[in-house]
């Protein structure tokens, strides 16, 4: 089972499945193979209407409302607490994730699909998962992401500064590379070996953590599939200080966070960060 986990926040569900089109591969593959789960961080009810209740049970959607914002990091421990929970088999399923601003053609839903079955084959004939070896097998799925026609994930090792040359450009099978999370699915059992995704993180820093901690076990084992993605990044669009001001706090307690968990420093941390404050100066729109 390929399950699908899209974290919405203040979005209605009909906008972001036109834009992830998860419903197209349902369509396409059935129930049984594909499985949407959808977290909603929203404060409000904007989901309790006729239209997203019909979308729900249309394409049997696991919705969870929060009715309040928990942050990333939690809303993706529950879509993985519930693929567990609902999974026959954690080390033939995958958890792919998904943001709710993330446009996702259905061609690189495709590829995704085909790569995370080409990895369960490895797994199928094993009667007993202890025959099973993670560190042997493809654990995490991902493509080639862009943004405004630059690569920008994957990328060698676990690198901060943007350098096009520090970007992986060709479909392949990598190790101990870094990802973002939005398009990756990643296998059940190995994310349930590493404890799921860091819940001191709010917002940042959470892929390069889980992929950390991936590594860490020797889990990391990448497939690049020959798929694009075109992301939108904070810190890319000029938007009033207030709103780039109050992203940045949340981006400090993450990042600095990630540097604990990684043990690089407080030093290393603050020379990032101001790093980022300065690049963010530009992203200010200028009255």
């Amino acid at each position: 089972m390929l399950y699908i986990a899209i974290v919405m926040y203040n979005k209605k569900i009909a906008e972001v499945l036109s834009k992830c089109t998860a419903n197209r591969l349902l369509e396409r593959h059935g129930e049984d193979k594909a499985h949407i789960i959808i977290v909603d961080n929203s404060e409000g009810q904007l989901n309790d209407d006729e239209e997203s209740k019909e979308l729900i049970a249309k394409h049997g959607i696991v919705y969870i409302h929060n009715g309040k914002n928990l942050g990333l990091s939690k809303a993706y421990n529950q879509a993985l607490e519930y693929a567990l929970h609902d999974s026959r088999d954690p080390y033939r399923d995958f958890l792919m994730l998904l943001d709710d601003d993330t446009d996702v053609s259905y061609p690189y839903m495709h590829e995704l699909y085909a790569a995370y079955k080409d990895a369960i084959r490895l797994a199928n004939g094993v009667d007993d998962n202890t025959g099973f070896d993670l560190e042997e097998n493809i654990n995490v799925i991902t493509g080639l992401i862009e943004s405004g026609g630059r690569p920008m994930s994957p990328i060698y090792r676990f690198r901060f500064s943007y350098k096009e040359k520090n970007c992986i450009t060709s479909p392949g099978t990598y190790e101990n590379i870094c990802c973002i999370s939005s398009g990756m699915a990643v296998r059940l059992a190995a994310l349930e070996k590493v404890g799921g995704f860091e819940e001191s993180l709010f917002l940042d820093m959470i892929d390069y953590t889980l992929m950390y901690q991936l590594s860490r076990r020797r889990f990391n084992n990448v497939k690049v599939v020959n798929a694009q993605i075109d992301q939108s990044f904070s810190g890319r669009q000029k938007k009033p200080r207030r709103e780039v001001m109050n992203r940045y706090k949340i981006y400090c307690k993450d990042f600095t966070r990630f540097c604990e968990i990684t043990r690089r420093g407080r030093l290393y941390a603050s020379l990032h960060l101001l790093k980022r404050r300065i690049m963010l100066e530009r992203s200010i729109e200028k009255k």
